[in-house]
């Protein structure tokens, strides 16, 4: 009766322990890459490994030349931004996140355009193209 006990105790205790863990594990290996896209805005949303992080940061410093969000270290960032070409977007990015918006008709139609294709290319940096 007593090592059932302690059997069942000890699986309880380490499925729970296994639970905690996969909980707050951060995403190590998973891609994930939602579009929303309406007559009104475009939303890029991603949540991506880590070690991505530096790669997509330089991306989108490239993509919105001459401006820059991004320093030599990895910023975490939430802010809304404007270009020198006046295009106006939102962007949260941290460590393995992140999370731009634009709103299609306080923006060109070039504005949107390039926030689109900065968008897709960084789908490309993160599949590893």
């Amino acid at each position: 009766m007593k090592t059932s006990f302690y059997i069942t105790a000890f699986c309880i205790l380490s499925l729970s322990i296994f639970l905690v863990w996969t909980k707050f594990e951060i995403n190590n290996h998973d891609i994930s890459i939602s579009v929303h896209e309406d007559d009104d805005s475009y939303k890029f949303s991603a949540s991506y490994n880590n070690s991505n992080t530096s790669r997509v940061q330089q991306y989108i410093n490239n993509s919105i030349a001459p401006n820059g969000l991004f320093g030599s270290k990895n910023d975490d960032f939430d802010v809304t931004t404007t270009l020198v070409d006046r295009t106006r977007f939102y962007i949260m990015e941290e460590p393995g996140r992140l999370k731009i918006e634009l709103n299609k008709r306080k923006n060109s139609t070039a504005s949107y355009l390039r926030i689109k294709k900065m968008c897709e290319g960084i789908k490309d940096v993160l599949a590893g193209k």
